[in-house]
C-alpha cells in the first residue's frame, strides 16, 4: 500500500470540523460497539456515559487503538490507527537519523542541490514570461537548500561542500531573483557560524577551525561581496509588501557578522571591508522604515540591531575602529545622539538603541583620531547642551566626557602621539569649561532635582564616579594659576560673594571618598582573610582592589589634592575626614600607589620597593600635583 494513501480515508460524519491539513478520522461507532464497551442504551441514538461519540474502525484497518475514554470521548483520542501510527513513527525516526549526518548523505544532498539549481535556472529562461511554470522547480530548490541546515550538527563534514565544489553554487544563489532563496543561504551560514554550532558542551577548537575553514573558503569566492549586495536588494520599508520577511532577512545578515567576532576577528574585519558594512550601518542607525506621520522618531529593532553591531565592531577590532575614524560614522552617531536632547527614549528597545550609540562615540574618542574628529564636529558643545536637560542623556553623556579627557591607549603606544593627544584633550577641557559645562557636571555631582530626576541617580549610580573622574582630568588638563584652573578650583573654594556652596561641594567630596574608601576596606578586609601570597596574588590582588573601587578612590584623592591647595578648603576637608577615621596622610599614601602604578610599565613592576620608594619621594600633596 504506497504511503500516501494511508491518510486519504474519507469521513462520514458530518459533524466533524476537519481543518485544512488535519488528519482525518473513522466514522462513528455502531450500537454493537458502544455496549460493548460498556455504554448503556437506553434509547435510539442516546447514550448514557460519556458526552462523546467514538471513531468507528472501517473495514479496511479495523485495528484501532484501545483507548481509555473515561475523560469524554474522541477528542481525548488521535483517531489513528496501528498502522497510522507505525508510519508516523517511522517518520519521526527518519527525522532523527537526518539531525546529524555523514559524508555520503552530504553529498546526495550536494548532487540534489546542483540538480535543483540546474533544473530551476532552466526553467526560468525557458518560461520567462510564466513565473507559475518554475515554481516547482524553485519549491524543489528552497527544499534542496533547506535539506544543508542539518549540517550544524556536524560540522566536521563541511569540508565535503568545499570538496565536491558547492560553495560557488551557494554564493551563486545570493543573486538569486527569489528572495526566499537567498534567506536559505543567509539563515544556513547563520547557523553554521552560530556558537551553537562550533561550541556544543564546551568549546571545540576543532569544530571551530572548521567553521572558519568554511568561511574562509567561500570568502575566495566573493561571499562577502555577494552578501553586501543582497543586503541593499532587502526593502525594509513599512510599505513594502515584503517588509516583514525583508527585516527579517536583514538581522539575519547582521548575525552573520556578529557571530564571525566571535568565531574570527579577521574574518570580521574582512567582512565589514568587503560588505561595505559601515557605510551602511551609519546610514541605517539615522533612518527608520518607518515613515509614517504619526511618529517619524520611532527606532524600529533592525535600528537598534545596526548601532549594536555598531558598537560591536568597534570594541572587537583596531582595525575597524581606524577604519571608523576615516568614515563619517562619527558626525552619523552625533546625530543620532543629539536627538535627545529634550526627550527620553520610549521603550526598552530605544534605550538600548541610545546606549550602543553612547557606546561606539566612546569607542571612537579613545582614539586619537577619533577624539580630534569629535572635537572638530562640536561633539563637545553637544555634551553641554545634553547635560542642560534633566534627561537620561544627561548622565549618560558623562560617560562621553570621561574618555574624551582621559588619556588614549593607542597613543600610548606611538612615539610622537602622546603629545599631539594631549593636545587635544586640553582643547576639549577648554571648550566644555568655556561652555559652561561645569555648572551642569556639578548639578549632577549634588544630585539636585525631583521626582524623575532622582530616580535617573539611582538607576545611574556609575554618575557619581564618572564626575570623580571628569572632575580630576579637568584640574590636570588646565594649567595651574590659569583662569580655567581656577573656575574649576572655586568650586570648592569661598569665593568674593561669600557663597556656601562650595562648603556643599567639598562634603559632597568628602562623602564620596569616604564611601569608596569603605567599599575598599572591605575587599581587602576579604582578601587578607584567605590565603594571598606571591607575585601572581600581589597582581590577583590588584584586580580585585580596583573591581572594589580603587580607581574611584583615586580620581577622588587627586581631587582632594588639588582642592587642598586653599587653607579654608583643606581645613575643612580634614575636619570632614577626621569624622571617619581618615585624614590626609591616607590620601598622600593612595595617590603615591597611584603615580607608582601609572609609571610602571606593567602590573609586574608593581612591588613593595616600588610603592615605598615612590611614597618616600612624595612627603606632601602640593609636590605631588605635578606627578599627576
Amino acid at each position: 500500500m504506497d504511503i500516501n494513501d494511508i491518510f486519504k480515508e474519507s469521513v462520514t460524519s458530518t459533524t466533524l470540523n476537519v481543518g485544512k491539513g488535519k488528519r482525518k478520522m473513522g466514522s462513528a461507532p455502531s450500537m454493537r460497539l458502544l455496549k460493548e464497551r460498556g455504554y448503556g442504551i437506553e434509547g435510539e441514538g442516546e447514550v448514557t456515559e460519556g458526552s462523546a461519540k467514538r471513531p468507528k474502525p472501517d473495514d479496511n484497518n479495523s485495528d484501532v487503538s484501545d483507548i481509555d475514554d473515561t475523560e469524554g470521548g474522541r477528542f481525548f483520542s488521535d483517531g489513528l490507527t496501528k498502522q497510522q501510527k507505525g508510519v508516523l513513527q517511522w517518520v519521526d525516526n527518519a527525522e532523527d537519523i537526518e539531525e546529524h549526518l555523514d559524508k555520503d548523505t552530504v553529498r546526495r544532498l550536494v548532487a540534489r542541490l546542483e540538480r535543483a539549481m540546474s533544473k530551476n535556472t532552466e526553467d526560468r529562461i525557458k518560461y520567462a514570461q510564466s513565473p507559475a511554470e518554475f515554481a516547482e522547480s524553485e519549491a524543489d530548490l528552497d527544499e534542496a537548500l533547506r535539506n544543508l541546515l542539518p549540517l550544524t550538527n556536524s560540522v566536521q563534514d563541511l569540508h565535503v561542500l568545499d570538496d565536491l565544489g558547492a560553495l560557488p553554487t551557494l554564493v551563486e544563489l545570493l543573486g538569486h531573483e527569489n528572495e526566499d532563496i537567498v534567506m536559505d543561504i543567509v539563515e544556513l551560514v547563520s547557523e553554521l557560524t552560530s556558537m551553537d554550532a562550533w561550541s556544543q558542551e564546551g568549546e571545540s577548537q576543532e569544530e571551530r577551525q572548521q567553521v572558519v575553514g568554511f568561511i574562509k573558503a567561500l570568502e575566495k569566492h566573493a561571499f562577502f561581496e555577494a552578501l553586501g549586495h543582497s543586503l541593499r536588494r532587502l526593502d525594509e520599508s513599512t510599505g513594502s509588501a515584503y517588509d516583514s520577511d525583508d527585516a527579517s532577512g536583514v538581522a539575519k545578515m547582521l548575525d552573520i557578522v556578529e557571530n564571525l567576532t566571535t568565531l574570527d576577528a579577521s574574518l570580521a574585519e574582512t567582512a565589514v571591508n568587503s560588505m561595505r558594512l559601515l557605510d551602511w550601518l551609519q546610514a541605517r542607525i539615522c533612518t527608520s522604515p518607518d515613515t509614517s506621520s504619526r511618529n517619524i522618531e520611532t527606532t524600529d529593532v533592525n535600528q537598534q540591531y545596526a548601532a549594536e553591531l555598531i558598537a560591536i565592531l568597534l570594541q572587537t577590532s583596531t582595525k575597524i575602529c581606524q577604519s571608523a575614524a576615516k568614515t563619517p560614522l562619527m558626525d552619523a552617531l552625533l546625530k543620532c545622539l543629539a536627538k535627545y536632547r529634550k526627550r527620553t527614549p520610549e521603550d526598552a528597545v530605544e534605550m538600548e538603541y541610545l546606549e550602543n550609540i553612547i557606546n561606539s562615540l566612546c569607542v571612537l574618542v579613545a582614539t586619537p583620531q577619533g577624539r580630534h574628529e569629535f572635537e572638530s564636529l562640536e561633539g563637545v558643545e553637544l555634551l553641554v547642551l545634553l547635560q542642560k536637560q534633566p534627561e537620561i542623556g544627561r548622565l549618560l553623556s558623562l560617560k562621553i566626557l570621561d574618555y574624551a579627557l582621559s588619556p588614549s591607549e593607542t597613543a600610548l603606544e606611538q612615539v610622537g602621539a602622546l603629545d599631539a593627544d594631549l593636545l587635544v584633550r586640553r582643547s576639549i577641557a577648554k571648550r566644555y569649561i568655556e561652555g559652561m559645562g561645569l555648572k551642569y557636571l556639578f548639578y549632577v555631582l549634588m544630585r539636585r532635582g525631583k521626582g524623575a530626576a532622582q530616580k535617573l541617580y539611582r538607576d545611574h549610580p556609575e554618575s557619581d564616579e564618572r564626575i570623580m573622574s571628569c572632575v580630576s582630568w579637568l584640574f590636570r588638563l588646565t594649567e595651574r594659576e590659569s583662569p580655567l584652573h581656577w573656575r574649576v578650583l572655586a568650586k570648592f573654594v569661598p569665593s568674593l560673594a561669600d557663597d556656601a556652596s562650595w562648603k556643599l561641594h567639598v562634603d559632597r567630596l568628602v562623602e564620596l571618598n569616604i564611601q569608596y574608601f569603605d567599599s575598599l576596606r572591605e575587599a581587602e578586609e576579604q582578601m587578607n582573610a584567605s590565603d594571598s601570597e606571591g607575585e601572581d596574588k600581589e597582581e590577583e590582588r590588584y584586580l580585585v582592589r580596583q573591581d572594589a573601587g580603587l580607581f574611584s578612590l583615586q580620581m577622588s584623592d587627586i581631587v582632594i589634592a588639588f582642592v587642598a591647595v586653599d587653607g579654608e578648603a583643606r581645613e575643612r576637608i580634614e575636619q570632614r575626614l577626621r569624622r571617619k577615621g581618615r585624614s590626609l596622610d591616607m590620601v598622600v599614601e593612595e595617590l603615591a600607589e597611584y603615580i607608582s602604578v601609572k609609571q610602571a610599565s606593567s602590573l609586574a613592576s608593581l612591588n613593595p620597593k616600588g610603592k615605598a620608594k615612590a611614597t618616600a619621594g612624595t612627603t606632601n600633596l602640593s609636590n605631588m600635583l605635578d606627578s599627576l
